[in-house]
């Protein structure tokens, strides 16, 4: 017998792993070698909880959904720790790589105009419309992460059955934790391809909403992409008021001031 280097209970010494705490015995020096498998295995391999989430997400969202609802927290990494993975890497590519999109992008503009002759592409002003570009596509991950509570307010009261808000926030995270990879996948295809192959993750995150929401309630295709429409309605509408209210609060600081 000998003890547990983590929890110290007793083991067998031909024991792999501990069968109080789950500790992996450990037995050999740290070797580099071994310090790059481990990282590998941590980050890289299949059974790592990270790429079984994703896995499960796409192949089976609605189980993964209603065991986390229920209790199953082991075999998941947790919906918001999913959700920062996906914004990270989202936020470190584009950190790294959009000027190489953007002037990829900008390529396409030039193109595109020139397809035109009755356009002088010299007196368009592609750089500037390629800086707005820029600027959404840099933001837009990030926006979407703060609009998170909104989007479950919204499934909330479209769904309304069995789920409460609370639980709508981890099926949103879970959603748009999958969307973040989504887009970086599509985003590197568009590096190596085309530029507006980047533009088909809208309609591929809605479908993965429609898609995971209409497999957790259960509802036909039909049902699944009314309840969909539904939801851009009501985004729409938030939009839209906000931007009057900004509006209005403009005006109305601008008549005070006056």
């Amino acid at each position: 017998m000998t003890n547990c280097l983590n929890c110290h209970n007793n083991i067998v010494k031909e024991a792999s792993f501990c069968p109080n705490c789950g500790a992996k015995v450990i037995t050999e020096r740290i070797t580099l070698k071994r310090i790059l498998s481990e990282v590998a295995e941590t980050i890289f391999g299949w059974d790592n909880k990270y790429f079984y989430t994703l896995k499960s997400l796409i192949i089976r969202p609605h189980l993964v959904l209603e065991d986390y609802v229920k209790g199953v927290r082991k075999r998941y990494v947790h919906p918001f720790t999913y959700l920062i993975i996906g914004a990270t890497l989202v936020l470190f590519t584009f950190t790294f790589f959009l000027d190489n999109f953007m002037e990829h992008l900008n390529e396409f503009n030039i193109k595109l105009a020139e397809n035109y002759k009755n356009i002088d592409v010299k007196n368009l002003d592609l750089q500037g419309t390629d800086k707005i570009q820029g600027e959404i596509l840099k933001y837009f991950n990030i926006v979407t992460l703060l609009l998170i509570p909104l989007y479950s307010l919204f499934t909330f009261i479209i769904y309304r059955k069995t789920f409460n808000y609370a639980e709508h926030l981890v099926f949103n995270a879970y959603i748009q934790g999958t969307g973040f990879i989504v887009a970086l996948i599509f985003f590197y295809i568009s590096l190596i391809t085309h530029p507006l192959v980047y533009s088909i993750t809208t309609f591929i995150t809605l479908f993965l909403h429609a898609y995971i929401f209409g497999k957790l309630y259960r509802l036909s295709i039909g049902m699944s992409i009314l309840k969909l429409l539904l939801f851009n309605v009501m985004f729409i509408a938030f939009i839209i008021i906000l931007v009057t209210l900004i509006v209005l609060v403009s005006i109305l600081i601008a008549y005070l001031n006056s």
